[in-house]
């Protein structure tokens, strides 16, 4: 099918979008205070969405000022990510340990694991709420009302396609890295597949910004959520496998068995492997939805 040379503006699409992200940041902020389930997931996931598309479609929002909100928009999901990761481990270990057989499962690995990353995570969500109510949290809203008020003059040579084009080839970019470095025999590639996680991550978002008036790139927004989600669960088993090391240090200066630990790292280690083998398959996915955009401009 040959691409229509004529489709939505930039300044019709993304910036009302960005506007949109920031007025439902700034919405789950009360959710966040009263510990509403899944609210600091939410609250991050708009801080990343609106950080995305200020990235992917810079030139569309005041240079110097859309500078300072990525960074500070950094800084925001790094605080909620402490409470976020916190939380998606002890769920994860909760569910590994319950899908053992009982008598598999020896020692207090349930407190140790499950617990501690629930005290972690209380700990974590208070220093947010913390944060939420200090002057930087404050000056960052005020940036993002001004970054996304519409007001900027946008640059007509703009496109949607040019965004999500620059964002497939960054992802592209990262995911031959991978392999070079998998046939070099380099056994730290969790940076770089982490990188290719970050990119998914914004061609993610782009396309899924730009499918409210594209609709072919929807199926371009799905194929990289599935890469990035695949991805996200490794890099959650990477975090696991760590805690899991950790712990059985612990342990082991307690006297305590240790068994069950070392049944967990193997499952969490299979499950990695799994992962990285899948990785071709989903880049080649992406590629395909990206060749069947049927607009240019």
């Amino acid at each position: 099918m040959a691409a229509r040379k004529h489709g939505a503006a930039v300044v019709d699409v993304i910036v009302p979008q960005t506007r949109q992200h920031y007025e439902r940041l700034t919405s789950l902020a009360a959710d966040v205070r009263a510990d509403v389930p899944d609210s600091v997931h939410q609250m991050r996931v708009s801080a990343r969405r609106l950080r995305s598309l200020l990235g992917s479609f810079r030139h569309a929002f005041p240079s110097e000022a859309t500078d300072t909100s990525r960074a500070e928009l950094r800084w925001l999901g790094s605080v909620l990510g402490k409470a976020r990761d916190a939380e998606v481990l002890a769920a994860r270990f909760s569910d590994l340990i319950d899908t053992q057989p009982a008598d598999l499962v020896v020692g207090s690995v349930h407190q140790r694991l499950v617990g501690t990353q629930e005290d972690l995570y209380r700990s974590a969500h208070a220093h947010a709420v913390e944060v939420l109510d200090e002057a930087r949290y404050a000056a960052l809203c005020a940036l993002l009302d001004e970054v996304t008020s519409g007001e900027h003059h946008v640059p007509p040579e703009m496109t949607l396609r040019g965004g999500l084009d620059k964002a497939h080839r960054q992802l592209r970019k990262a995911a031959k890295r991978v392999r070079a470095l998998e046939r070099e025999g380099d056994a730290d590639i969790g940076p770089a597949l982490h990188r290719v996680r970050k990119r998914a991550k914004k061609l993610r978002y782009a396309a899924e910004a730009v499918a409210v008036a594209e609709p072919s790139a929807t199926d371009l927004g799905a194929a990289a959520k599935s890469l990035q989600t695949m991805l996200g669960d490794h890099q959650d088993g990477v975090l696991a496998r760590g805690w899991i090391i950790d712990t059985v240090a612990q342990a082991r200066d307690d006297d305590e068995d240790t068994f069950t630990y070392g049944l967990l790292y193997a499952i969490e280690e299979r499950q990695s492997v799994r992962a990285v083998a899948d990785l071709p398959r989903h880049v080649k996915a992406i590629r395909r939805a990206h060749r069947e955009l049927d607009f240019d401009a």
